[in-house]
């Protein structure tokens, strides 16, 4: 391995480290945070935020045009560049926040509530302060600055947090669920533009066209990819009822959305570092490689030991009453086997400029996710969750190959061989649990739950010492940490 490679596996462990132990610090601000305001606030103020939440999140997703990802992917950028890119993520920006403005009657109207007029007007405001912020964390992010983001990050939750117990303290109820965000935006945006000390110049909306296309296409994707990851709840909750959207929701929830905590951050990390040594070919298989070896390896035989138990976890976390999510918890599981790795193919196309591929993927993913759904849907939300991991396997896993062997440096065989290994090891260890005694899976769910971590844990491990490819990204993670240790 070069000495280059090496340096980056060191930028990357350390970057790693911090991002991490900033998002664990921001997963425990949320929890709290989620504990706290139940208690201090009604069910009905959660519900009325909640409302103006999909609004929000399809608008906010045309809030910087995908810009902010060009300026990290570049290999140069000058500043005329940036001037221009702040300009026109600050009109995306304004925009979005007066459209949703222009939108709060009709929010109100359609839920028949005066309150949400109010409740949608606040919660644009976080738009137009991110975009704000866009350039300048896009600038840390570019130049590596891991450290300053993650206390950024830290400082945002806290303030978020602060704000909303404040608030709520106070009486002003569903406010504090408005407030808490918009409290965070301003820290954000502050902690960057003093980090960057970054200056814009004169306006200028005018940007080049190869930055311009970047963003499109990865706006794009991010358009399509929001209608397939939402529509499952639309249809489930219209054609199967409140109930079953309940189950799906807490299963969805517990399994597949915590595995966005472990992505974006890491995204964070590598699309710098794999943008840095795009044009070296092998350098840039190598590093994802030996990544995603690691990311796999750590996360999928957690979501196997999650699934082989799936009875057990719903009745530790949620209670007995709640063992109907058991069942789209487990078929939720098997689709997530392949998340990990398949939403790192990300980093392929970004890295190297291929947003126009990446758009055109999500489009296909949508339309078969989609499809998915509709055929899934006559046997509620069981149905849709095993129509979505049946149809993950079949029809976009093997089509995901075949676009990054033709993108490359990342070979079909590559990714296959990252998602096989992982993948068969875990079908191994939900085989073998079967054939535990019932002393271990049967006399108490924490008992069970811990075997089948246990179980797909050394499984896991035995495949990859047993492959020389995997073999290697464990034996290479071991020295990097252990030279950064000396």
């Amino acid at each position: 391995m070069s000495a280059e490679t090496q340096q980056l596996g060191r930028i990357a462990l350390r970057g790693g480290a911090l991002t991490a132990a900033a998002q664990a610090i921001k997963i425990g601000i949320q929890f709290v945070s989620v504990v706290i305001l139940a208690r201090m606030l009604a069910p009905e103020d959660f519900g009325l935020v909640a409302s103006v939440g999909p609004i929000i999140a399809f608008v906010g997703l045309f809030q910087n045009l995908g810009l902010q990802q060009a300026v990290i992917q570049r290999p140069e950028i000058s500043q005329p560049q940036l001037n221009q890119v702040f300009w026109v993520s600050a009109l995306a920006g304004l925009i979005c926040t007066v459209i949703i403005a222009a939108l709060s009657p009709a929010v109100s109207a359609f839920y028949g509530d005066a309150r949400m007029t109010g409740i949608t007007l606040a919660a644009a405001m976080p738009l137009l302060l991110g975009s704000l912020a866009a350039l300048p964390l896009a600038l840390m992010n570019r130049n590596l600055q891991f450290g300053r983001l993650a206390i950024n990050d830290v400082a945002t939750a806290l303030a978020g947090l602060g704000a909303a117990i404040a608030a709520a303290y106070a009486g002003l109820g569903y406010w504090a669920l408005v407030i808490g965000p918009a409290a965070g935006a301003i820290v954000t945006l502050l902690g960057a533009w003093l980090a960057t000390r970054w200056k814009p110049g004169r306006p200028s909306v005018k940007v080049e066209r190869e930055i311009l296309s970047f963003g499109a296409n990865l706006t794009g994707f991010n358009l399509v990819n929001f209608f397939s990851r939402n529509l499952d709840n639309i249809l489930i909750g219209k054609f199967s009822g409140p109930i079953e959207l309940g189950y799906y929701d807490r299963a969805y929830k517990l399994l597949l959305f915590p595995l966005q905590n472990i992505n974006q951050p890491l995204s964070r990390l590598m699309v710098p570092l794999l943008s840095r040594i795009q044009d070296d070919k092998p350098r840039f298989r190598e590093l994802y490689l030996r990544t995603n070896w690691l990311l796999a390896f750590i996360t999928v035989p957690g979501i196997a030991a999650l699934t082989i138990a799936a009875e057990p976890v719903v009745a530790i976390l949620f209670g007995e009453r709640w063992l109907a999510v058991a069942p789209i918890f487990a078929w939720l599981g098997i689709a997530g086997l392949m998340q990990p790795v398949s939403s790192t193919t990300g980093w392929i196309f970004i890295c190297q400029g291929k947003t126009k591929t990446m758009f055109r993927w999500g489009i296909y993913s949508a339309l078969t996710t989609v499809l998915s759904f509709a055929v899934g849907l006559k046997w509620g939300a069981v149905g849709v969750a095993a129509a979505y991991a049946i149809s993950g396997y079949m029809l976009r896993l093997p089509v995901l190959a075949v676009m990054l062997g033709r993108t490359g440096p990342v070979s079909a065989l590559d990714f296959l061989m990252v998602q096989g290994l992982l993948i068969v090891a875990a079908a191994v260890a939900w085989l073998g649990y079967g054939y535990l005694p019932a002393s271990l899976t049967a006399q108490s769910n924490i008992v069970a739950a811990v075997t089948a971590a246990t179980l797909s844990y050394a499984v896991a491990l035995a495949f990859m010492v047993a492959v020389p490819q995997s073999r290697r990204a464990l034996v290479e993670a071991w020295k990097t940490v252990a030279r950064n240790i000396r």
